[in-house]
């Protein structure tokens, strides 16, 4: 080899290097993990989305908003997968900003009864119990909109705190410790299957207007490495965009998440495909329902300046 060709060669490797070393890190927090709305990201990290734009990627599992509000608080991770409820935890002081709306309007989640059930429509839930996850949670306020909508008042509905999750859910139906429960979809078709609930409803059939997920980033994140954040945002529009186009695939990558079969997450990716935005942006209609919402589960005493909670500086041009 000429000197010139090892010097070339040379120049690569080192090139090489510099590029892997160039690779910044991201820490990215999911809650709940299993959530078909989060595959963009599985997807983009198995497909190589993430790595060619110079991003590592550390995926952090949580079982439940608090502990991932904890650890967006401690610094423990940039980004976080999560609810609209997170823009309510900025307002209360947690230094992030939310960056992207990925989810809605909400699909995933529906109105769940037990398979022995006399009740057949959201209709006949009025004076009935329905199971939450949690107080403050989103399956609070969609079980208050059913109430809401259909003119039924506060008391139209008690709600009862089932936990979040899918084990929970089954427990609360099979003792009828509640009448109703609003629950993952997914989880109540998979209790169709055993014939240990039916559902009768999907949330967005009565609340069409409400994001479901949300990417949140801490400050310092921000600060630190803007340009980071946003080619992790294009890194995850792309790959849900090649989840639109490519069933069977995504399908393939997504069961081992979500925990579900083949043919089941067939049937989610049917079902819950509509909701995954392809562009994050944030209709102010969706906007405003989410800072009334915070209200009206409590979790707020005022409705929050909207325009200090989020941004779409990190999304690509409408």
């Amino acid at each position: 080899m000429t000197r010139l060709g090892f010097l070339t060669v040379a120049l690569v490797v080192i090139g090489a290097a510099h590029n892997a070393n160039a690779a910044d890190l991201l820490r990215v927090g999911k809650s709940p993990a299993f959530a078909f709305a989060y595959i963009p990201l599985d997807l983009g990290m198995a497909k190589g989305m993430y790595a060619k734009r110079d991003l590592t990627i550390e995926v952090v599992t949580f079982e439940g908003a608090a502990k991932m509000d904890l650890a967006m608080t401690s610094g423990s991770i940039d980004l976080a997968l999560g609810s609209p409820m997170e823009m309510a935890a900025i307002e209360k002081g947690m230094p992030a900003i939310a960056i992207a709306a990925i989810a809605h309007p909400i699909r995933e989640l529906a109105i769940v009864v037990p398979a022995d059930s006399t009740i057949k429509s959201v209709d006949e839930l009025r004076g009935k119990s329905i199971g939450i996850a949690t107080v403050g949670s989103i399956t609070q306020w969609a079980a208050l909109e059913l109430a809401r909508v259909k003119g039924w008042g506060v008391d139209g509905i008690k709600t009862v705190s089932i936990g979040s999750g899918a084990s929970s859910g089954i427990a609360a139906m099979r003792t009828h410790l509640v009448d109703a429960a609003v629950g993952n979809l997914m989880t109540g078709v998979v209790m169709e299957h055993q014939k240990q609930a039916r559902v009768i409803a999907l949330v967005s059939d009565y609340a069409s207007d409400f994001i479901m997920h949300e990417v949140t980033a801490s400050h310092d994140i921000v600060k630190a490495k803007p340009e980071a954040v946003r080619r992790f945002i294009a890194g995850w529009f792309e790959a849900a965009a090649y989840m639109r186009e490519h069933k069977d695939e995504t399908v393939r990558i997504a069961a081992p998440v979500t925990g579900l079969s083949e043919t089941d997450e067939a049937t989610e990716y049917d079902l819950l495909m509509p909701e995954v935005t392809g562009d994050g942006h944030h209709e102010p209609a969706i906007i405003e329902r989410a800072a009334q919402s915070f209200v009206d589960l409590g979790i707020l005493d005022h409705r929050p300046d909207m325009s200090k909670l989020y941004t779409e500086t990190f999304l690509p041009a409408k």
